[in-house]
Order: structure tokens, then C-alpha cells, then sequence
């Protein structure tokens, strides 16, 4: 079993106190440190985001955003000189992250619509100061290829080791084949730098103001709908991924009201795209969730409340594909909404 406060000796930060474990996060061990030297984030990162041309990015990104004024997290490098420290406590080399903790607090849910508005106005920030990074990213991962993870379920879903657990997502498979590929992006859309993943505990809160977004190593460049996306899926909703939650217009609502405060300007194809996106990410994580109960492999599971991580993915399957088609079945209002506020 791996040691934080052991590997926290690669690290000039004073006296080590609490170390204190953040269970929400569904992909990296995150811990808070305090030390006699400040407050510290410590991730031990997912493979797949552990490589020096992720970390490299992730540098590249929160310099940029700290010149362009925005609250930033920084990364403390090891003593002798590395962003990354590692530990190889279950015989396979894993890699950590320090960096600076910025004030306040993250949210495993939203609140009300206010909460929406703000982190709709922060993720806006964002992108309008990341508008002018011009240095390529060096890493590529999926992100929100949405194409590529529907392959990557369709292949998986082929594979005849998975076969004992296709019934549990035959259905599933049906409906994503019917739904997704009529959703994909147009490839002509402009890019930007995206943040990749801004689900509402990717958003730091102070007080009552959504403060910055975190957990910046899935930053690429994409269409900005995805972001937008993947923010109304997580933020246009009550309760959890894993349950059947019905699709908010008036968080919808104050969505578009924070972004059209602080966001980029979008193009008229994107306007027209702006009441699907939510949808399109929302079938793309059923996909990536769907796969996950074949593969059994990837995404962290609440130990608690489920016996498995394939009977917790399952129930992620199933309450996404509730949000996804109550979307559908809003989706006129949501148009709507889009054109009063994005003429």
C-alpha cells in the first residue's frame, strides 16, 4: 500500500502535519497536505495522465492562466528538480503531483441555479483566458473524442472475453447506436482550449462565487461545445451519476445566462449545436460507463455503496441514459432558452 507522507519526503515543504484523503475524485488519489510551509493538493495520478508530456501541459496551462490573472494552482517540483515524484508500492511505477491548494471548496453537486450562473461565468473565464495560448499541447488523450469512445465500446462490447457481461449493457448498446452518432460534431467547428472536464467538483467555490476550475490535465484544444457540454450534463441536474435524475431547464436557463455574461462569443453554428451538447456528452459518458461494466477497469467506485465497480458503472449507465433522454424530451424548451440568450 502506498505511503503519501513517504513520498512527500521528494518535497522541501516544511514539517509534513495532517494528510488528509478526498474521496470524490474518480480517476486520481487526491490528498490535502498542510504543512509548516503552506497548503498543499497531492494527486497520485492515473496512469493514463501520468506522462511527462501531460505534466508538461498541465505547467504550460496554469503558467498561462496565472499571467492572465486567473487564480491558478502551481506545481511544486521535487528537490531534485522534478515536477513528478513516484512510488512503486504495488510493483508498478506510479507518479505524484504537489501543488499549491487555492482557497475554498469544491461541490459534489449543485446547489441551486446561482451555483450554476457562477461556475457558468467561471468556466467562461476560462476560456476567454486561455483564448490566446498559442503553444501546442503536447500530450493527446481521448478527452472528448466522442467518436473514439463509441468505437472503443462498440470494440469491447465485440470482444468475446466481455461476453458473460454484455446483457448487463445490450440495451444500453441499442440506444447509444441509436442516439450518438447522429449527435458527433461537426469537425469544421472552431477549437479552443478546453478544460475537458468541468464537472461541478472540477469548480472551486469561494463563499457563494465560483472561483476557478481545477484539475486541469485533460486541457486540450476542441470544439468549446464540449466543455459546454459536459457542464450542462453535470450541472443541469439534482442528485448523483448513478441516479435516474430528470434534466433542469432553469438551471439550463442560468447556464446560458452565466456564459453569454463571461464566455467567448460563439459562431452561428455553434449557437445552432448549443441545446444538443448536453445530450451528445451525455450518451458519450453512458459509452465510457457502459464499457467500464465490460472492462472493469477504469473508473473509482464508491466501496460503500456498491460491491463492485462494475455494479456502481452499471448504475452510472443507467442514470445517465434517464438524463439523456429527458433531455430529448426537453430538448424544444431548450432551444428556446438557447435562442433568447445567444441571438
Amino acid at each position: 500500500m502506498h505511503d503519501p507522507k513517504a513520498v512527500l519526503a521528494a518535497y522541501s515543504i516544511g514539517r509534513v502535519g495532517q494528510v488528509e484523503p478526498v474521496e470524490q475524485g474518480l480517476v486520481h488519489e487526491t490528498f490535502f497536505v498542510d504543512s509548516s510551509e503552506g497548503s498543499y493538493v497531492f494527486q497520485r495520478l492515473a496512469p493514463g495522465l501520468s506522462s511527462m508530456d501531460v505534466v508538461a501541459d498541465y505547467v504550460a496551462v496554469t503558467d498561462h492562466l496565472a499571467k492572465k490573472g486567473q487564480p491558478s494552482p502551481v506545481v511544486i517540483r521535487t528537490l531534485d528538480d522534478h515536477p513528478l515524484a513516484f512510488d512503486d508500492a504495488d510493483e508498478k511505477r506510479r507518479y505524484w503531483r504537489l501543488t499549491t491548494r487555492l482557497p475554498g471548496e469544491t461541490r459534489t453537486a449543485v446547489r441551486n441555479a446561482h451555483d450554476v450562473e457562477e461556475a457558468a461565468r467561471a468556466l467562461g473565464r476560462f476560456h476567454v483566458a486561455m483564448a490566446d495560448f498559442d503553444a501546442p499541447f503536447r500530450s493527446a488523450h481521448p478527452g472528448h473524442d466522442t467518436a473514439l469512445h463509441l468505437e472503443r465500446f462498440r470494440t469491447s462490447a465485440a470482444n468475446p472475453v466481455h461476453e458473460a457481461h454484455l446483457p448487463l449493457v445490450a440495451d444500453t448498446l441499442a440506444a447509444v447506436e441509436q442516439e450518438l452518432p447522429g449527435l458527433l460534431l461537426s469537425s469544421h467547428l472552431p477549437r479552443h482550449v478546453v478544460h475537458g472536464d468541468p464537472k461541478i467538483s472540477n469548480v472551486l467555490f469561494l463563499g457563494d462565487e465560483a472561483l476557478a476550475l481545477i484539475d486541469l490535465d485533460t486541457c486540450n484544444r476542441h470544439s468549446v461545445l464540449v466543455d459546454l457540454g459536459d457542464a450542462v450534463r453535470s450541472w443541469c441536474r439534482t442528485g448523483e451519476e448513478d441516479e435516474a435524475t430528470e434534466f433542469e431547464l432553469g438551471r439550463f436557463e442560468a447556464f446560458l445566462r452565466g456564459y453569454a455574461a463571461q464566455g467567448v462569443a460563439l459562431t452561428e453554428a455553434e449557437r445552432a449545436s448549443l441545446a444538443d451538447c448536453g445530450r451528445l456528452i451525455t450518451w458519450e459518458l453512458v459509452a465510457r460507463f457502459a464499457r467500464d461494466v465490460l472492462e472493469d477497469d477504469y473508473f473509482g467506485w464508491d466501496v460503500e455503496r456498491y460491491e463492485t465497480r462494475r455494479a456502481h458503472n452499471l448504475a452510472r449507465t443507467e442514470g445517465m441514459a434517464f438524463l439523456a433522454k429527458d433531455m430529448s424530451a426537453k430538448r424544444a424548451e431548450a432551444a428556446e432558452l438557447v435562442r433568447a440568450y445567444f441571438r
